[in-house]
């Protein structure tokens, strides 16, 4: 889309303030509004924003112990370089249009800590092999008749859930209507700003929904999620309701952001085949993301409170497994027939960053692909409750930090100035939660936790 077209385009929809949109490595929202002159005027480098952006965790505290190659000496400035293909209009506000941006130096080079760019980074190389990937995320989301307001007041506790039961009863139509009123509203934005989405439903957590989406390629899958989440939060401001993403708000079952993904040869013709002759390829996306889950844990459960959603017996994985349509394996490969093949990722966390999420599992898949990697054995049965000397997976930040650090692929694909710097992010959010949480032993959600993801992620 040139400027021209632009200008024709907010002048259909009479837009005439611009909100850009960009998520930090923490998963964090962060833009601004721009009149539309000032929009214009940006275009194609982008306004400015301070560099900090990027350089802060989700407190807002500055990384002052470790730094990047595009932060500056002082509070500089990075870009924030607008995707003009991305442009909607709000469809609620009739006078605001919404903007993806990626994250460019003043000098208009990308920034390799860019969530954005860093997946089309990860995309091109599945296409220099010759492929292509669709991809659909499953976003779960807990629904309260609360406002924000009243829920920080309260320190998050004792919260009313949209529900019909208080029991773990999944796709119970009983609960699904009552949140219907809330999701009414959700799909009426949906529809408005053309987000493809699927289905919704009930989930196994009292006051649950989820939200499926329709498969695409991985940039828009990731830019539908991020802009969703955004959505979905300011709905339930508008009606007097809060919503949370984080991934674990009290034991049982918690927030996931489960995702599908296959390949596509160039002609589309499926790369993923359930034929004996014919699957070499998916065995080896199949290995190559196992063989890499303990060190993807960390991006995929960026958070404290997202081990305690990783518990046995739940929906949740706890090892590095995969086996078809098994939904207790950290990989359930689904086949429908033998060119309709595709793998659910069930490990990754509702707080996770949607972007940094598919970078790294479809650098796990690359790495077996490239490396020609002999998947494990499928697991023939339940994923929980395996003998004890069965390796799990990572079980607190720390841990999954440390497995990140002592993985040898994925640095290859993602860039081992992101892996160090991200690791580094990790120790930092391990940190806080030691000196300031008052209860690190606690087994079940802190305060802490309340405090710093029930509203931000």
């Amino acid at each position: 889309m040139d400027e021209p077209t632009i200008e024709e385009w907010m002048d259909r929809h009479h837009v005439e303030i611009v909100r850009t949109h960009a998520t930090t490595l923490e998963g964090a929202a962060v833009g601004k509004y721009l009149n539309r002159p000032k929009f214009l005027a940006s275009l194609p480098e982008g306004h400015n924003i301070g560099d900090i952006a990027l350089d802060t965790d989700i407190a807002g505290s500055p990384h002052m112990s470790f730094w990047n190659d595009t932060r500056h000496g002082g509070a500089g400035r990075i870009v924030m370089r607008p995707d003009v293909d991305s442009i909607v209009s709000d469809g609620t506000d009739p006078n605001l249009g919404h903007c993806l941006c990626d994250f460019t130096d003043v000098e208009g080079n990308e920034i390799s800590l860019c969530p954005r760019t860093l997946l089309k980074k990860i995309t091109g190389e599945v296409d220099e092999l010759g492929y292509t990937v669709k991809a659909a995320f499953e976003l779960q989301f807990f629904i309260f008749k609360n406002t924000f307001d009243h829920a920080r007041r309260g320190e998050y506790q004792n919260l009313d859930p949209v529900t019909a039961s208080t029991s773990s009863n999944i796709y119970l139509l009983r609960n699904a209507h009552n949140a219907k009123p809330f999701m009414d509203e959700v799909v009426k934005r949906l529809n408005w700003q053309r987000f493809a989405w699927e289905s919704w439903s009930g989930e196994g957590g009292v006051g649950q929904v989820a939200l499926n989406f329709s498969p695409t390629d991985p940039v828009k899958a990731a830019d539908t999620v991020v802009r969703v989440k955004q959505l979905i939060y300011e709905v339930a401001l508008n009606l007097g309701m809060s919503v949370t993403f984080m991934a674990s708000i009290r034991q049982g079952h918690g927030n996931g952001l489960h995702v599908h993904h296959a390949l596509q040869e160039k002609e589309v013709a499926p790369a993923f085949r359930d034929n004996d002759e014919k699957n070499a390829l998916l065995k080896n996306w199949i290995a190559g993301i196992t063989a890499t889950m303990a060190g993807a844990t960390s991006m995929l459960c960026p958070t404290v409170n997202a081990y305690r959603r990783l518990t046995e017996f739940t929906s949740s994985p706890v090892t590095a497994s995969w086996a078809k349509e098994n939904k207790t394996t950290g990989l359930s490969v689904i086949s429908r027939a033998d060119n309709l093949v595709s793998i659910e990722h069930r490990l990754p966390t509702g707080d996770a960053n949607p972007y940094l999420v598919l970078a790294v599992i479809l650098a796990g898949g690359l790495a077996g692909a490239k490396k020609d990697l002999p998947p494990p054995e499928a697991l023939k049965r339940v994923g929980s409750g395996l003998p004890q000397d069965e390796p799990r997976l990572p079980d607190s930040v720390m841990s999954a930090a440390e497995a990140l650090a002592a993985d040898t692929m994925l640095g290859e694909t993602l860039g081992q100035n992101v892996i160090d710097y991200w690791i580094s992010t990790r120790k930092l959010e391990w940190l806080s939660f030691q000196s300031e949480c008052g209860d690190i032993n606690a087994k079940t959600t802190t305060q802490w936790e309340y405090n710093r993801y029930f509203e931000l992620l």
